[in-house]
């Protein structure tokens, strides 16, 4: 009779242990299950995850746009709960634009921005998420210096590096092997007068450079800087360079105008802010471009034959004035009513395979170091962009600081750079106009930032 009372309370014992272990194991399997995104209701069933809507903004060629345009819908369709509404187009007032949206709140969720837009924008407003605290986002697939570098504003990580930038010439081949210039020429300064003006004895209608004021701005601010060793504009908001070096700057500029070398301004004054879009340079008869790396697939779209080669360095620089910095930078709105998924796309923006291997070199050698290593691995980065690239980084010069990117300032240069080009003003003038509103500028920069 106790034989048959302790088997029956054993059997009770284990019947508990059992329904004990079995509850907890449960416990942990809906726990793991929550972890992976699955949602129950009261009564034990799944829901969908909510429905949201995303506004991605961004500039390019259609190379870019098609790309990006391709990595949207795979996404999409990897997360049928979101919608990525795409707003895209040439970089021609995007940044006015861009402001507006922002300073009225009505910006999309993820903004392409470029870095020397950082300290403008930031100086309106708190308007960028800080993506170094944002869980979603694995930032160690990028290099540590180069975010720090390029990417923070005030210890916020404002965005994050669509690609590595640098300034190069794009150039024509075929328009090479037409007047017989060599591929592989280190270029110096003189070099680009003497091939220039031959260039255009041969051919009144070809020049050898594809530049607009921006361009010029771009080649007189690099001219300066291996002049001086210095910033554009010191961190105390004063002048880098002195008014003998800016003449001769100028006085450069003024050569390769007067000799040809530069298609003239009455000319290619519609495509202003736009030289890639010029007839005569999709037509081959604009031999070089002064631009950046990441506009190297699209322009090469249009221009099949084209390759890369570097700048100009004068004998005995002071430094390369060779500028290396992101392609753009993507940023999540600070406003965003959608903040988590939209830090989700963009960590799968950056980090996934199949994103990679759609949007390959778009916005030029991607900065994320898996991104790249995909596109290494199956022969998909192109190789003259990528051998640029490396030579560029060993070339770069002092990265910039933020003053010195400031877009007002940029847009006096070219201002005085027109002047010059359309005979307003001599080399020596367009010196005393460009100190005289520097210093202006300068001065009423550094009351904004007392206040």
């Amino acid at each position: 009779m106790k034989i048959k009372k302790f088997m029956c309370l054993f059997a009770a014992i284990i019947l508990c242990i059992s329904l004990i272990v079995g509850c907890t194991f449960q416990d942990k399997t809906d726990e793991k299950g929550s972890n992976q995104g699955t949602t129950q209701n009261n009564e034990g069933k799944q829901e969908k995850p909510q429905e949201v809507t995303l506004r991605f903004m961004w500039w390019g060629g259609e190379a870019r746009h098609q790309a990006t345009l391709e990595a949207i819908d795979l996404y999409q369709k990897n997360n049928p709960h979101v919608k990525i509404n795409a707003e895209y187009g040439g970089v021609d007032g995007y940044l006015q634009k861009l402001a507006t949206q922002l300073s009225s709140r009505t910006a999309p969720d993820i903004i392409q921005i470029d870095v020397t837009w950082i300290l403008e924008l930031t100086s309106q407003g708190d308007f960028f998420v800080d993506l170094k605290e944002r869980n979603e986002i694995d930032t160690s697939i990028f290099d540590k210096n180069f975010l720090d570098q390029f990417c923070y504003h005030n210890g916020k990580l404002i965005g994050l590096p669509t690609g590595v930038n640098a300034g190069a010439f794009l150039y024509n081949k075929d328009f090479f092997q037409k007047y017989g210039i060599e591929e592989k020429m280190e270029w110096t300064w003189d070099d680009l007068l003497e091939v220039a003006e031959t260039v255009h004895e041969k051919d009144p209608n070809a020049y050898l450079l594809n530049l607009d004021a921006i361009r010029c701005y771009y080649a007189l601010k690099t001219y300066v800087l291996q002049k001086t060793g210095n910033y554009w504009i010191n961190d105390d908001y004063t002048l880098g360079f002195d008014r003998e070096t800016l003449v001769e700057g100028f006085n450069y500029l003024n050569k390769l105008l007067e000799i040809g070398a530069i298609e003239p301004f009455e000319q290619s004054a519609p495509f202003h802010g736009k030289p890639d879009q010029n007839p005569k340079w999709l037509n081959g008869e604009l031999g070089m471009s002064w631009s950046w790396t990441s506009t190297y697939a699209a322009e090469k779209a249009n221009i099949p034959n084209l390759s890369i080669a570097m700048l100009p360095v004068m004998e005995g620089a002071k430094d390369t004035g060779i500028v290396v910095r992101p392609s753009q930078l993507l940023s999540i709105n600070k406003d965003s009513k959608n903040i988590e998924e939209a830090a989700k796309f963009l960590n799968w923006f950056f980090s996934d395979s199949e994103a990679a291997k759609i949007l390959k070199d778009v916005r030029g050698v991607p900065a994320a170091k898996v991104a790249r290593d995909i596109l290494v691995e199956n022969n998909m980065l192109d190789p003259v962009l990528n051998e640029a690239t490396t030579i560029a980084m060993e070339r770069m010069g002092t990265p910039e600081n933020d003053i010195s990117q400031n877009q007002e300032l940029e847009k006096i240069t070219t201002d005085v750079i027109q002047m010059l080009a359309y005979k307003r003003l001599t080399p020596e003038q367009a010196a005393d106009e460009l100190i005289d509103r520097f210093t202006q500028k300068l001065s009423e920069l550094k009351e904004q930032l007392k206040k």
